[in-house]
């Protein structure tokens, strides 16, 4: 039983192996990265077009497999119509940070992470979706299809009774400034495991494999932290409004109360602990 149970999981693994093997492997590691993206912006906005750019690795089965559904010929044709496309190597996420930080993001989280930007102002248009594909191996295309048909045409601007309060927009800020000094520390960790991953195994830190595990357990963490606190800051936004309202719906009078009261909201923030970092 052991035996036939072995060979079922071989024939399950097998497809996918082949699979790998024959998608595409579009990340250069020699590629002058920020003189590509200069040529591609300047493209972009000759052509009326978005830049998109992928940043990823040849050895993620995630941005191998966005490369592969890039390949779809609906998919292709949105893309070739609409986007200016580069695909940006990360190595070991540790590669081409200065690109990443270029439009405001201080470390990506998983690859592949795609970026929509408007090359007139350079305005990075999906800044809350761009971590969306960091499982793009499994997921259908028909979803990949419809993500760059809606990123090719106007891009709604967020505008609720919430997001019109300066309350709330004070605290998607600190949020903010919480992620950038976070994502800081993590991408500093990610070029030092990034060099210890080149030296002999001899020469890497004794504790290589546990600051290794450290720094994936950190970087799933820190967006589950910045989503937690965006979730929680619009809740007291909203329990605020509605205790102000009463009986009444909220509005734009129950906003302007609000921002006049300055009530002391206060989000609480988990910087990451670590010996190292």
């Amino acid at each position: 039983m052991r035996l036939l149970a072995s060979l079922f999981a071989l024939l399950l693994i097998a497809p996918l192996s082949m699979a790998d093997e024959t998608s595409p492997s579009p990340f250069e590691q020699d590629y002058a990265a920020m003189t590509v993206v200069d040529a591609a912006l300047a493209e972009a906005l000759a052509e009326e077009k978005r830049l998109l750019l992928v940043f990823g690795a040849n050895w993620c089965h995630d941005s191998r497999g966005l490369a592969a559904h890039f390949q779809d010929a609906e998919l292709a044709d949105t893309l070739a119509d609409h986007y200016v496309t580069r695909f940006i190597d990360v190595g070991w996420r540790d590669q081409n940070q200065d690109v990443i930080r270029r439009f405001g993001v201080a470390a990506l989280y998983a690859t592949p992470m795609v970026m929509v930007i408007d090359p007139a102002d350079e305005t990075l248009l999906n800044r809350d979706e761009r971590e969306a594909w960091g499982r793009a191996a499994s997921t259908p295309v028909e979803a990949a299809r419809a993500y760059f048909a809606r990123w090719a045409g106007d891009v709604p601007r967020a505008g609720g009774v919430v997001e019109s309060s300066l309350i709330y927009q004070a605290m998607m800020i600190e949020v903010e400034l919480f992620e950038d000094e976070e994502g800081d520390r993590l991408a500093a960790a990610y070029l030092d495991i990034g060099r210890w991953r080149a030296l002999p195994e001899a020469e890497r830190p004794e504790n290589f494999m546990a600051l290794n595990d450290e720094v994936d357990e950190w970087r799933r963490e820190l967006p589950r932290q910045v989503d937690q606190q965006r979730s929680a800051a619009r809740s007291m936004v909203i329990n605020a409004l509605t205790e102000i309202a009463g009986d009444e719906p909220v509005s734009a009078d129950t906003v302007a109360v609000l921002d006049r009261q300055n009530p002391d909201l206060n989000l609480v923030f988990q910087p990451h602990q670590s010996e190292r970092w």
